[in-house]
């Protein structure tokens, strides 16, 4: 496996069947919300078509990571591995995003005249278009898998241990944040520049990737074997 065109066609594979299945649930919930509004059994409300796929994204890097070792084992590099991962994420990402937002001008087409309502992450701003959308709804889904990548990267690298202690500190600094900051300001200030928010959230996710890639390049064959082997290595 010595070209590019193997790992990335076994990771398009390891994330086809998870993704056609993420694909049927947000259908079945597109044709369920537009039921209750064609039939007026919700009087009115607000429904979010994109939970499905977004949480699948951020689950992506613990479900397909397995390709790793296969790749390894045939002979593929790690760069072909984070790079294929990468890849294959985009570009299902891409028709994620699409077909997210298909389902959802469909919805608002079929509800033009009940009371419920969609709700689109790009409706915080105003005078939103159809690319605005799609830039937005692919910078959040880049945002949510970056947030999955590196925190199964940092846990396969230095293991169960670490990542805890690691997500123990970030919890305790958010509740901080959380208890001592105004976070109604916080809010109004992201919601005041809402573009803006989302050109830094597309940097983080860069970042975030950016790490893990940096982890993965040398990465250890097992998980948490990083520790034991610059331990090793001291000692030696």
């Amino acid at each position: 496996m010595n070209s590019f065109v193997g790992p990335f066609r076994l990771m398009i594979k390891e994330m086809s069947m998870t993704f056609y299945i993420n694909a049927t649930i947000t259908f079945v919930l597109f044709i369920f919300f537009n039921l209750l509004g064609v039939f007026d059994v919700a009087k009115s409300g607000i429904f979010f078509l994109h939970g499905p796929l977004f949480i699948v994204f951020l689950l992506y890097p613990f479900i397909n990571f397995k390709g790793y070792q296969y790749i390894l084992s045939f002979g593929g590099t790690r760069k072909q591995f984070v790079f294929a991962f990468y890849l294959s994420s985009l570009i299902y990402g891409a028709i994620s995003i699409l077909l997210l937002n298909l389902f959802y001008y469909l919805s608002k087409i079929i509800n033009a005249n009940n009371t419920i309502e969609f709700f689109h992450l790009a409706n915080i701003v105003n005078d939103s278009n159809l690319l605005m959308e799609l830039w937005i709804d692919f910078t959040w889904l880049i945002f949510v898998f970056s947030l999955g990548i590196i925190a199964k990267t940092i846990w396969f690298n230095y293991g169960t241990l670490f990542t805890l202690s690691l997500a123990t500190f970030l919890i305790i600094a958010v509740t901080i944040v959380a208890l001592f900051a105004e976070i109604s300001k916080i809010l109004d200030v992201i919601f005041d520049n809402y573009m803006l928010f989302i050109v830094i959230l597309f940097g983080l996710s860069f970042t975030f990737l950016l790490i893990s890639y940096l982890l993965m390049r040398n990465a250890p064959l097992e998980k948490g074997n990083r520790v034991l082997i610059r331990q090793s290595t001291r000692t030696t």
